[in-house]
């Protein structure tokens, strides 16, 4: 089902709150830290496995290239965090919103849950909103232990943010042909794989936000090849 990968991700949430608003003072810091590195492993070959086989690497290399220079042109990266700071600022002072808007921001601004919500909803098996939704339920237990209740009404926008972005992944399936798919997906695998590698390193290796852009070439670099009869386009 389309939409099965946001509610698995919202469900881990509520579950995790409950739990941190319950035990959250019983959660060891080496734990968390541990769990967290090991999603990230896991994070990291799922990336790969969508990766491969790679059919065309020249395409692959030029979209990701490509979308790293317009990306770093853009400061994506840093548009996303002042796009956070600000809501923080703004609606994040009490103790229900703070809560809210903390988890929210932290789920939903990101590249693994659009990756994830765009695999959902062309038909794959949402093994990437699993693997998030592993990452989100543990970091929902720490949050709700510290900032309260408020962790779970991201559950909410989670579901609607990931079940959206998976219904109009699927309707795009009927209009993208196989080969620019594939090269879609393979696109959002690397990013995959870099998140992954960002969390098993706890820290910034790989800015992924500013890689987003590789994904819409892809699509463009295959149309394209499609069009003008390029093999490895």
């Amino acid at each position: 089902m389309t939409l099965d990968g946001a509610a698995l991700n919202a469900a881990a949430i509520l579950v995790g709150s409950l739990l941190g608003l319950v035990a959250g003072d019983k959660l060891g810091e080496s734990f968390r830290d541990l769990a967290i590195r090991a999603t990230g492993l896991v994070a990291a070959l799922i990336g790969v496995e969508m990766v491969f086989p790679v059919s065309r690497p020249v395409s692959l290399l030029l979209a990701v290239v490509l979308g790293a220079w317009i990306g770093e042109l853009w400061h994506i990266d840093v548009g996303l965090e002042l796009l956070g700071r600000w809501a923080e600022n703004k609606i994040g002072r009490g103790g229900f919103s703070r809560g809210f808007v903390t988890a929210t921001l932290i789920f939903d601004i990101g590249a693994m849950a659009i990756l994830g919500s765009i695999q959902a909803g062309t038909g794959h098996t949402p093994t990437i909103l699993a693997a998030k939704a592993i990452m989100d339920g543990i970091t929902a237990m720490v949050l709700a232990a510290t900032l309260g209740w408020g962790v779970m009404g991201s559950a909410v926008v989670t579901l609607l943010y990931e079940g959206g972005i998976s219904l109009l992944a699927h309707q795009l399936v009927a209009v993208l042909p196989s080969r620019v798919m594939s090269d879609f997906i393979a696109v959002g695998g690397l990013l995959v794989a870099g998140i992954g590698l960002n969390l098993f390193a706890n820290k910034t290796l790989l800015k992924v936000p500013n890689l987003m852009p590789a994904m819409v070439l892809a699509v463009g670099l295959g149309w394209m090849g499609l069009a003008l009869h390029i093999a490895f386009l």
